[in-house]
């Protein structure tokens, strides 16, 4: 979360529509693609300054800064599941990284993404097969995706798949799903079956004006 909006796709009009969390809701209450793709088309003009401003989401710097506590290879290939406006891809233009792809549901939201240091963007759903070849990746991010009314723990197996032997997935999961989405015990089948070993897990804010925390997962591919 910035305290100066710098990089931040919003203005007056925006921010003159966005008075409360109803775009929050509307994609919470998605119950299928289509519904998504509708509630992030209408939220888009509007996403960043809401993110900042209406919910304090910090997942986005946070998940890239426990990731720099792994990585530092910055030449690494990575791609940003669910993507977004890019905000993820922001804070590894900070950090240094610069070979990052993102996919997105919503045409809307990679639109805004464009200007902000990925290398290429598609259109694509987690809760689909992804455009991507089995280990194309170095590392995986997926942040703010494992949350209410969008992906199932099931679909972890799909990052699994595009990340190469080694490498690193970093994701979030909101508290409100962790375990009615069956993601714990999701987590320790991948690692009892030797698909993954958990490096950590960590529950810290998550959107700070929402009194909502997530876990944040750091797991490596086997």
């Amino acid at each position: 979360m910035s305290e100066n909006n710098k990089g931040k796709f919003y203005n007056n009009s925006d921010i003159a529509h966005s008075h409360n969390d109803e775009n929050l809701q509307v994609a919470y209450n998605s119950h299928n693609d289509e519904d998504l793709q509708d509630a992030y088309k209408e939220w888009a003009p509007a996403y960043d300054h809401d993110n900042d401003n209406l919910l304090g989401t910090v997942s986005q710097p946070l998940s890239v800064q426990i990731f720099q506590e792994y990585i530092k290879d910055k030449s690494l290939r990575i791609i940003d599941v669910g993507c977004g406006t890019g905000l993820v891809g922001v804070e590894l233009e900070k950090g240094g990284f610069s070979n990052f792809d993102g996919i997105d549901i919503s045409k809307e939201m990679i639109d805004i993404a464009k200007k902000r240091g990925y290398s290429k963007l598609f259109i694509g759903s987690l809760n689909d097969s992804l455009p991507c070849e089995n280990n194309e990746y170095d590392a995986a991010f997926c942040v703010g995706v494992f949350t209410h009314g969008h992906v199932g723990s099931e679909r972890l197996d799909e990052l699994i798949r595009i990340v190469k032997s080694g490498g690193i997935i970093c994701f979030t999961i909101n508290e409100g799903v962790y375990e009615s989405y069956g993601f714990n015990s999701k987590i320790k089948k991948l690692e009892s079956e030797n698909v993954w070993k958990v490096l950590e897990i960590r529950k810290n804010d998550y959107m700070v004006k929402k009194n909502v925390k997530g876990f944040y997962c750091i797991v490596e591919v086997q």
